[in-house]
């Protein structure tokens, strides 16, 4: 049986991983249970990409549009994410509980608030904006038939994300790996169930199967919650008793807008990218190509490098806060190191097996190729993906995330987009250019998250 003494005891154990001894001990202690549970998500997309490609390009092409779309909805969570890992860590660390559970409290109260303003915006907007994006009208008739389903779990999921969060920084991964991995096995039957047989909703069902799981999860997450120190935070009459303070609201957003805004430029980007598809001969086969594509790569590499990232912002929140900066960037390093080695033997096998990969995912002869070229391209980037994802990862953790806004902004909008245009003119048939754009701006973002996170300046960021 689960206690409260229990978790408290095993807590003591974590803070001491993270803030003391070796700091492997602490990469090792966050890592794992992250990449597993990134993984767990991984198989939940890959299960959205192969059942779509059972039913259909246009039904993958509708995914792949709808995914930007629900990832736009949900970007006001990843800023109250990113601000509530900065400071409940930072607090955690210096081991000042009230401030910390004050910090966790104001996040959740805002997480109920966006995640219903976000649920409501996106179904008034996701229809017309489907079009906006030279969607055929078949897709975008697939594609308001899924999101009109699965923007239902955006209160849910925002609620999943917050709660995630506060337990990563209290330096406790291990909640959310088993969280995430009852949710994906959810999907996973709900996948097969609704779309497949035996009720062959088609498209509907993947929504459907998102909601479903978001709805566990959230209930999981709120329940798991209430048995540790931070109970009051996740407790509703916690929460209206506190109600909503302009001043934490501020200081959520003084860290966690600019991380929104740096997210806001990459799905920005990416709506664009399906603009400039538009003028190729084949659009729908280059935004199948790209569902795919990008995709796989989420699966194999970004998810797995993103839970580095994730696990190093704990590590340097914490660590900051216990007045150990030498330790906070010794991490950074080291994860950014193990990030590297991976990413490069993960580039190798999307480059040599490209064709491969392509062929596992659609039946179109036009989407294969075309996908294949995106995992040739993309593939030899791919460590200079994880420096820039796990270094900017570490000096988020540290509140420190303006800059790295201002560095992602140029880089995914000033240089990728123009770029990736011109390069389309070029290579009129597909997305080629595209593919070079997105690879020119991996490479410049990675130099540069490197030099900057050697200058240290991060460490010194209030929050």
């Amino acid at each position: 049986m689960v206690t409260c003494q229990n978790i408290d005891d095993k807590q003591k154990q974590i803070d001491e991983v993270i803030v003391n001894g070796s700091t492997w001990a602490a990469i090792w202690h966050m890592s794992w249970p992250l990449v597993i549970q990134m993984s767990t998500v991984s198989l939940a997309s890959f299960s959205d990409v192969f059942i779509a490609g059972k039913l259909g390009s246009n039904v993958q092409a509708a995914i792949g549009i709808c995914g930007q779309i629900w990832f736009f909805m949900i970007l006001i969570t990843v800023a109250l994410s990113a601000g509530t890992t900065a400071l409940v860590s930072r607090f955690w660390g210096a081991r000042d509980m009230e401030t910390a559970e004050e910090a966790a409290r104001q996040s959740m109260i805002f997480a109920f608030f966006f995640g219903t303003a976000s649920m409501v915006v996106g179904l008034l907007i996701c229809r017309p904006l489907i079009a906006a994006l030279g969607a055929s009208p078949e897709v975008q008739d697939l594609g308001w038939r899924y999101m009109s389903i699965d923007l239902l779990s955006q209160l849910p999921f925002t609620v999943v994300w917050i709660t995630h969060a506060i337990w990563r920084a209290m330096g406790n991964a291990r909640v959310p790996m088993m969280v995430w991995g009852i949710m994906t096995t959810i999907i996973l039957t709900l996948d097969y169930c609704l779309c497949i047989k035996p009720f062959q909703m088609g498209i509907a069902g993947i929504g459907t199967a998102w909601f479903c799981a978001s709805l566990v999860g959230m209930t999981l997450n709120l329940v798991l919650l209430r048995k540790t120190r931070l109970a009051s935070a996740v407790k509703f009459s916690s929460m209206f008793k506190s109600g909503l303070s302009k001043d934490w609201f501020m200081r959520l957003l003084k860290i966690g807008l600019p991380a929104c805004v740096m997210d806001l430029a990459w799905v920005g980007g990416c709506f664009a990218l399906f603009l400039i598809f538009a003028q190729t001969e084949n659009p729908t086969a280059c935004q199948a190509a790209w569902a795919v594509g990008f995709r796989l790569e989420e699966i194999v590499s970004c998810l797995p490098v993103y839970a580095l990232s994730t696990a190093v912002a704990t590590i340097v929140g914490q660590n900051l806060g216990a007045l150990k900066p030498e330790r906070a960037e010794r991490a950074g390093w080291q994860v950014a190191l193990i990030g590297g080695i991976f990413t490069t033997v993960v580039g190798l096998l999307l480059f040599c097996f490209a064709g491969f990969f392509s062929s596992l995912m659609s039946t179109d002869p036009v989407v294969v190729r075309y996908s294949t070229q995106y995992f040739q391209v993309l593939g030899l980037c791919q460590p200079f993906v994880a420096l820039w994802l796990i270094l900017f990862g570490a000096m988020q953790g540290a509140g420190y995330t303006l800059w790295p806004m201002w560095a992602s902004i140029v880089g995914l909008v000033v240089i990728r987009l123009p770029l990736a245009w011109f390069l389309t003119l070029r290579f009129s048939d597909g997305p080629m250019g595209c593919w070079l754009g997105l690879a020119v701006a991996a490479v410049l973002l990675g130099l540069v998250a490197v030099w900057r996170f050697k200058t240290g300046v991060w460490k010194t960021q209030k929050v």
